[in-house]
């Protein structure tokens, strides 16, 4: 039990400051994310990569096999 609540506690973390952590891409439209896991299961984030429409991107993290990407077009 206290390995989920520490988990999702890791992942919620992670998700603040790795979605809001560059100030000017928060108004961005994203072209392309990849999130990026410690192994086959899927289930815990190591990282992820956002690329935006303009251009730029935002990497944070550290590089698995295991991604999954999405791509949303310009």
């Amino acid at each position: 039990m206290f390995n989920k609540v520490l988990t999702a506690a890791a992942l919620a973390a992670f998700c603040a400051v790795g979605v809001t952590a560059p100030v000017q891409a928060q108004g961005k439209k994203q072209e392309s994310r990849v999130v990026r896991y410690t192994d086959e299961s899927y289930t815990q984030i190591s990282g992820q990569s956002i690329r935006f429409c303009d251009g730029t991107f935002f990497k944070n993290g550290t590089p698995t096999l295991y991604e999954e990407e999405t791509y949303y077009g310009c």
